[in-house]
């Protein structure tokens, strides 16, 4: 199976924006989890239509930066039709490739993307382009999740898979920090 096979459908990005997905992920209140201040370089990667970018840029605030990036240019466009402040920047790029200099991003954000694609490539890539002492934030479905949210199960990383992945990459503190019966999230420096 290739990466494509496994990427969400633009067509359903209205799903990505749904009352029931911000009722489920609640993302200004998620994101507190992870250490982002004002003024910081962030990576939005997989962006889709901005649900975890908006929030991410009221994080950041006018003096930061947020790089929305996304495979799909419909997707990019909805994003682009709700207004995104001006910290927000777009660009559309072929994963697992980031079109950003080396160590440019002060923290990246990625929630389930990480199983549309080769794992060690994405995790290599994230190495290059985050600062150092940087971070990165993984949320992803875990397989056999207790729910039919997600892609299916045979699409899914295991959290394992996807720590070893970020060391083997060089990031020296990799851990899962979450968990439910749905999904992992996995912080890595």
């Amino acid at each position: 199976m290739t990466d494509h096979e496994r990427r969400f459908n633009p067509q359903k990005g209205e799903k990505l924006l749904s009352d029931d997905r911000k009722a489920r992920w609640n993302p200004p209140q998620f994101l507190k989890r992870l250490d982002l201040q004002e003024g910081l370089v962030a990576l939005d990667l997989g962006c889709g239509p901005g649900f975890w970018t908006l929030p991410l840029a009221d994080i950041v605030g006018p003096e930061g930066t947020v790089w929305a990036l996304d495979v799909s240019q419909e997707l990019l466009d909805a994003l682009s039709q709700r207004n995104p402040p001006n910290q927000v920047q777009l660009i559309r790029n072929e994963l697992p490739t980031i079109d950003l200099p080396d160590s440019s991003v002060d923290a990246t954000w990625a929630a389930f993307i990480y199983h549309e694609m080769e794992t060690d490539g994405l995790a290599a890539e994230l190495r290059r382009v985050v600062r150092p002492n940087g971070q990165v934030a993984i949320l992803d479905w875990l397989p056999g999740g207790g729910t039919n949210s997600g892609p299916p199960s045979e699409h899914r990383v295991r959290p394992g898979q996807v720590i070893k992945a970020l060391i083997q990459a060089g990031f020296a503190q990799v851990s899962e920090t979450w968990r439910d019966s749905e999904a992992y999230l996995i912080e890595a420096k």
